[in-house]
């Protein structure tokens, strides 16, 4: 598909931008018109490459939306956690972010606006291809044709579902709009989901399958796997918990796809874990020297500043594990950390792939102070570094604003791992946007099992459910399939992969939610700051309750089920009718 990417940039140019009406009729030199366009079988690869190469782009990126600093998709799916603190520097850092993290957000929070934003341009580049290579208008399709209209259907379908799992009933656009169409909202969350499960089916007979686990290119394309988890994923959403068991257990019965090894659980969401067995389908992201240099509208424009810890406020680090330099928007929160820790045990391959303690910073990483034969732990030889003031941790007069001693890993570059390519002021991350891997399919294939009376499915939806725990080296390993404990694992495997509030809404599990911000600490270094005789964990609580002080925050039942429609969209779409209480 590379070859065709330069065709399509004017292509994208040509289709999704306006013109004074005088004008039309002069040619244009070096473009094709779109009448001529659409015919053959390199014209529909070409268009549906601009769906993939669009696709991307916008749901990592949307600088003239939300900015330089992260995605519109990982914001909307991951921002709202209850079990990740939006911190940076303090309350006048990632204001609109934190703002919808804790339900105090407007219907012109920039939020949802990229979201909804992402999803609709997305929907627009893969109708052109839908309604462009038809038989009405060719007459008849080849068998590559067949195939990128399955492959754009299959994406319009997760850009629906997604829509659906956020906002309820989202206009369902399969026409390529004019500036007079007014689309309407759909009838019911659940005849989306239908409606997504429905258009899989059409697409699957003309969809390529992944050919094994290894298979690289089969983890970075639409194939019959993801199509199915989608399927799954959308009947799930709906209730039809027997047709999600039912669509997933195909992908899970397929042999295309493995979890990773409990060692390289580190890999996932890395470089390393590029294309890799448990990946169902994420955007490719490669990087060409003197060609391809910058990944960063692949990776997240500003991602590895904005989720590495907050290294201005510590002393200096000469690590070889991470990059330094960044601003910590993102932290575990305490509860999480130690609700995982307490699940998984603190040796769990899972615990030291997610999460990072203060002890593990201060003594598993390099210090500037340390010499040359450094090495990790503070006993032995090494117990100088408990107290050596100043020379590792958060200095004495800083602070990690919405920190209980716990740091992400699990979504920070790890340079040892090839992650950071050395292109642009902060670097390039080297990894791929994951959509899906497998690790969702088993747990929402173990859930559709729970969730249905009839038990003969039981056995394999435990099986499901004891493999993510077995891989995670997890102290807990369920007996019985029991609901409660796939809502867990999916909590501690999917950690900052999207959907923890939706899923916790679906169940009808709000409580949390109503105290998402209530308490807010800040981290110090007992010795730095003079509160201890060695370097550790010192909880600042003196302003923890800022938010609640100052805000209405938490979850409000009969409004935050659901998103609203952005403002933007209201005002210009008359058919759009706005969410409950949110006008």
């Amino acid at each position: 598909m590379k070859k065709y990417f330069l065709l399509l940039l004017s292509v994208g140019f040509l289709v999704s931008t306006g013109c004074n009406e005088d004008q039309l009729d002069i040619p244009q030199k070096g473009v094709i018109s779109v009448d001529n366009f659409y015919q053959t079988d390199e014209d529909a690869e070409a268009a549906l490459t601009v769906v993939y190469y669009d696709t991307h782009i916008n749901f990592s990126f949307m600088g003239e939306v939300t900015g330089y600093n992260y995605g519109p998709y990982f914001a909307l799916t991951n921002f709202n956690s209850p079990d990740a603190w939006l911190a940076g520097s303090g309350p006048e850092d990632c204001v609109d972010e934190r703002a919808y993290q804790q339900f105090r957000y407007t219907n012109d929070n920039l939020v949802p606006l990229g979201g909804y934003t992402a999803f609709y341009r997305s929907i627009h580049k893969c109708n052109l291809v839908i309604n462009n290579f038809t038989t009405e208008r060719l007459g008849s399709l080849t068998a590559t044709m067949q195939r990128c209209v399955a492959e754009a259907r299959v994406m319009r379908a997760f850009d629906h579902m997604m829509l659906g799992i956020y906002w309820g009933t989202p206009p369902i656009v399969t026409t390529v709009l004019t500036g007079s169409d007014r689309p309407t909202n759909a009838e019911s969350q659940e005849a989306v989901m239908q409606w997504v499960a429905n258009e899989i089916d059409l697409a699957l007979p003309h969809l390529e399958e992944r050919e094994s686990p290894s298979d690289y290119e089969g983890a970075v394309k639409i194939t019959k796997g993801f199509a199915l988890a989608v399927k799954g994923k959308a009947l799930l959403w709906k209730g039809d918990y027997a047709g999600a068991r039912d669509a997933l257990k195909q992908v899970i019965n397929s042999g295309k796809y493995e979890l990773l090894p409990s060692e390289n659980m580190h890999y996932i969401l890395h470089g390393k874990g590029k294309g890799s067995p448990e990946v169902v389908f994420e955007f490719n992201a490669v990087y060409v020297p003197g060609v391809v240099t910058n990944l960063q509208r692949r990776a997240g424009w500003n991602d590895i500043m904005t989720f590495n810890w907050r290294f201005e406020n510590m002393a200096s680090l000469a690590d070889s594990q991470i990059k330094s330099g960044g601003w910590g928007w993102m932290n575990p929160t305490g509860d999480f950390a130690r609700d995982l820790i307490d699940n998984d045990g603190m040796d769990s391959y899972r615990r030291k792939a997610w999460i990072k303690t203060y002890d593990e910073l201060l003594y598993d990483h390099k210090w500037a102070a340390d010499p040359a034969d450094w090495t990790p732990g503070s006993d032995g030889a090494n117990a100088y570094k408990k107290t050596d003031v100043g020379a590792r941790g958060v200095l004495a007069n800083k602070s990690i604003h919405a920190n209980e001693g716990y740091f992400i890993w699990k979504n920070v570059p790890h340079v040892d791992q090839g992650d950071v390519i050395n292109e642009g002021w902060a670097g390039t991350w080297n990894k791929n946007f994951q959509i899906m891997r497998y690790a969702e399919v088993l747990l929402m294939y173990a859930e559709a099992c729970a969730q249905t009376s009839e038990t003969s499915d039981d056995a394999d939806g435990l099986a499901a459910l004891n493999a993510i725990q077995n891989r995670a080296g997890s102290n807990y390993v369920s007996t019985v399939l029991d609901l409660k404990d796939v809502k867990n694992e999916m909590r501690f495997e999917l950690w900052l992969e999207g959907d923890r509030t939706v899923n916790l809404i679906r169940w009808g599990d709000t409580q949390q939610l109503k105290e998402v911000g209530s308490y807010m600490p800040d981290l110090r270094d007992a010795l730095n700051y003079g509160e201890g005789s060695e370097h550790g964990v010192y909880i600042d609580a003196s302003k923890a309750t800022y938010y609640k002080d100052t805000y209405d925050i938490g979850f409000k039942p009969g409004k935050h089920e659901l998103l609203p429609f952005p403002k933007r969209a209201v005002d210009l779409n008359s058919g759009l009718k706005q969410n409950p209480n949110w006008d």
